[in-house]
């Protein structure tokens, strides 16, 4: 696998933002506190730059899941090389499903049927809209895994080394108690080297995407971060 990205590469192609701003109004599922931004310098107080103190939780906004997460000795997101955030093999499957309901396997046979050498999946539920305009509805109500499907993935799609979503939540938030497991499925395993993607923006046209890179805060000693994550699709 290759670890650049060439101008080559790159060439006659259009780079895209996969993800979404942190905001102090990101719509995060009930148990993560919205961000607070603090001003500690101000150039309109006479100070010499703008310096701000930011106070969020891990799993703030667009972030990567690595397998601390949910596993006691489980890779924390800096255990992971820079070739491992680089996917050439992205596969997007339409999975239109309402409220409340939880992926099972049955949802899941076309992706496999798709997936080849796909190195990602990346699951578009179609709740970009929502998280625009029904914030409460977007951090409470999506659909999410449930432990059969990811049990299903894990066993038909071994090559598989990233999950991604356009929901909070790989799991089901309306059904945590019994779908928060699907986590450790996913992430679990001595050594396990797998991420899980969550509010993703995969409201662009992806029908070329070709490669992502996920870029996430390097921060020492914790699980996960917020990230940015790029996608090159044919222009």
């Amino acid at each position: 696998m290759s670890t650049k990205i060439s101008s080559k590469e790159t060439t006659g192609k259009k780079c895209v933002i996969l993800g979404y701003p942190l905001s102090v109004d990101s719509p995060n599922p009930p148990a993560i506190p919205p961000m607070v931004i603090s001003p500690l310098y101000r150039l309109t107080s006479g100070d010499a730059a703008n310096v701000s103190i930011l106070r969020l939780a891990n799993h703030t906004g667009t972030h990567v899941d690595a397998p601390a997460h949910v596993i006691e000795d489980g890779l924390k997101i800096t255990d992971f090389k820079a070739e491992e955030l680089l996917f050439d093999h992205p596969l997007v499957v339409d999975l239109p499903l309402g409220d409340g309901v939880v992926v099972e396997p049955r949802h899941l046979q076309s992706a496999v049927s798709a997936a080849g050498e796909a190195d990602l999946l990346l699951i578009r539920f179609g709740y970009g809209h929502v998280r625009k305009t029904e914030p409460v509805r977007y951090s409470c109500k999506c659909p999410g895994f449930g432990t059969a499907a990811a049990e299903f993935i894990l066993q038909n799609l071994p090559g598989l080394r990233a999950l991604g979503m356009d929901v909070p939540s790989l799991s089901c938030i309306e059904h945590l108690e019994e779908t928060m497991a699907a986590h450790n499925i996913l992430l679990g395993g001595r050594g396990r080297r797998f991420l899980v993607i969550e509010d993703m923006n995969l409201e662009h046209d992806l029908a070329s995407l070709e490669r992502v890179w996920v870029a996430p805060w390097f921060v020492a000693e914790i699980d996960s971060a917020p990230c940015t994550v790029l996608g090159w699709v044919s222009s």
